[in-house]
């Protein structure tokens, strides 16, 4: 069994990637003299983890970490998958898209809120990959996000396992569909 892991360890800062104008103009950089008054200047976040943290307490910065095994591209999440996080989970799926990755399983275990954007960055890459014959599936999902998943009926689009094991299992014994966009619904 060839088991690699690759270097991809991923933190991503929302505050820290807004275009330079707009973070010029909300989020005053010091010493460039515009943004919003002097006053309020010392209550601003800038970005850092701390201030984050002081903003949005609950929810955890989204963390990735990529793994490859027997094929099968594994990206372990943790944190929150929401608004601020949510693009940049999608421009990672683009980069897989545009290398034609045959296998992807999200694990979830970590997370600990997903929202609307969140769950349609999911969808959108499983419809995305089954143009060319990609396979997609999650694992790992918490009670959590089971309880929206449940809401959303996520089961009877998306393969979802209980554990990463059995998702790379279940995709390489070719128990995992691809998309099906023809598909009728069930219920």
């Amino acid at each position: 069994m060839f088991s690699r892991q690759s270097g991809l360890d991923l933190t991503v800062d929302p505050l820290k990637s807004r275009a330079s104008a707009r973070e010029n103009l909300f989020w005053p950089v010091p010493g460039r003299g515009r943004g919003l008054a002097a006053s309020s200047r010392r209550s601003t976040v800038r970005g850092d983890a701390r201030q984050l943290a002081q903003v949005r307490p609950f929810i955890a910065p989204m963390r990735l970490k990529e793994s490859h095994e027997n094929g099968v591209v594994i990206f372990a999440l943790s944190g929150a998958i929401d608004l601020h996080y949510a693009p940049t989970l999608r421009a990672l799926f683009q980069s897989k898209l545009n290398k034609r990755c045959p296998a992807l399983v999200v694990d979830l275990t970590a997370v600990d809120f997903i929202d609307s954007t969140g769950l349609a960055t999911l969808i959108e890459y499983h419809r995305d990959a089954a143009a060319h014959g990609g396979v997609f599936s999650l694992a790992g999902v918490n009670p959590n996000l089971k309880a929206i998943f449940d809401v959303v009926q996520f089961e009877k689009v998306l393969a979802i396992f209980p554990t990463v094991a059995e998702a790379k299992s279940a995709i390489t014994g070719g128990q995992v569909p691809p998309y099906m966009a023809d598909e009728p619904a069930d219920g």
